[in-house]
Formats: C-alpha cells, sequence, structure tokens
C-alpha cells in the first residue's frame, strides 16, 4: 500500500490548543481525518529540537487523500508548513522496474 510521510509545523493558535487539548487528542482526530478519506494513521510523533513539529505515517495514502485533507486543513491556518514524501520498502522499489532513459549527451 502506498505510505507517506509527512511533516508539518503548527501555527501559534494551534500549539495554543494543543496545550489546551494535549496533543493524544490531536492523534485521533488526524485518524479520523484520514479514514475519512479512505487513508488511515499508522503512525504519529512530536519532534522536539527538529525543524518540523510533528511527523506522521500516513498508510494507503493517495494523491486524492492527501488532496483532500490540505483542503480541510489549509483554510484553518492551524498548518503553517507541511512536506508530504512518498517511501517504499526495498521489495516495493525493486517491484517498480525502470523505466527506458537516455541521459542528455547520450
Amino acid at each position: 500500500m502506498p505510505k507517506i510521510v509527512l511533516h508539518g509545523k503548527y501555527s501559534q493558535e494551534a500549539w495554543e490548543g494543543l496545550d489546551a487539548t494535549g496533543t493524544s487528542a490531536r492523534k485521533e482526530a488526524v485518524g479520523a481525518l484520514l479514514a475519512s478519506t479512505g487513508a488511515s494513521l499508522e503512525a504519529m510523533y512530536m519532534m522536539p529540537g527538529s525543524n518540523w513539529d510533528f511527523m506522521m505515517i500516513v498508510d494507503n495514502a493517495s494523491a486524492e487523500s492527501m488532496a483532500a485533507v490540505k483542503k480541510a486543513v489549509g483554510p484553518t491556518g492551524a498548518v503553517l508548513e507541511s512536506n508530504a514524501t512518498v517511501i517504499m520498502t526495498p521489495e516495493e522499489f525493486d517491484a517498480a522496474g525502470s523505466g527506458d532513459y537516455s541521459a542528455p549527451g547520450q
């Protein structure tokens, strides 16, 4: 199944909300949001000492599910910046094969 690692930075207002409700409540809310898009939250980690505030591993992710998340979360202003990276096991990577390509000048 497709997996994505998602990193993000919270706004000041989001941090204030986290202080009031706790990050465990956020994990539950994000899990529910992802489930509503057909994806699931495999793991969520807070990242003290990093340039990012949190990291999630999203399972069964697709471009459509990530677009739905962006459309739901973006207007709230809770996440100031994010980065999504597709991850694959070595076996999935090997099974992908390779394309037909010629480098410039070859």
